[in-house]
């Protein structure tokens, strides 16, 4: 199975719209944000623009709750998982939250084969975390799918707009830049 990843969308409208228009994402089954849509209007564009279960975590930016659950339940297909998620897709496990620190925490528990976060707008391919824990999983791969905003706040300069497609089969990451 393959599964589209993004992150911290902040309302640029122009590129989820390319991200959800490509190939790339209409040949995925799931679709996964890890936060910081920002506006509930993007929960539509979402909904409107991937017919597949698409879950959702909030982000520190996205402040507007109780609308972001008013939006969600128009369209069935997107899941709102508040500030953690944790799934199985293909086989393999998956957690997501929006935060880098709390992301590696999760991948170091050894409970899952895949974990994903955002925030920082720092793309990370996938990276083998070695667990901590003692279970049979020696490593689980931790990835940030970057920013459809394509801006990065921290340094003030312009970045690629990306998200990703992982391949739960292989755990293969591509990288797609808008």
């Amino acid at each position: 199975m393959k599964l589209t990843i993004l992150s911290d969308i902040h309302d640029n409208v122009w590129n989820l719209q390319k991200a959800l228009g490509s190939p790339e994402v209409q040949q995925t089954g799931a679709l996964l944000c890890c936060g910081d849509l920002c506006a509930p209007f993007i929960l539509k564009l979402l909904g409107q623009g991937y017919s597949n279960p698409i879950h959702i975590v909030l982000g520190n930016n996205d402040g507007d709750v109780a609308s972001f659950i008013r939006v969600a339940a128009n369209f069935p297909n997107i899941h709102l998982h508040g500030e953690y998620f944790r799934g199985e897709f293909g086989g393999r496990t998956v957690a997501m939250n929006h935060y880098p620190d709390k992301g590696r925490l999760l991948a170091e528990s050894g409970q899952y084969d895949v974990v994903c976060y955002g925030h920082d707008h720092q793309l990370n391919r996938g990276e083998p975390i070695s667990t901590k824990a003692s279970t049979s999983r020696k490593e689980t791969l931790l990835l940030n799918p970057g920013a459809i905003m394509g801006y990065n706040g921290a340094a003030l300069k312009d970045i690629p707009a990306t998200f990703v497609v992982l391949d739960t089969e292989t755990l293969k990451v591509a990288v797609c830049e808008l």
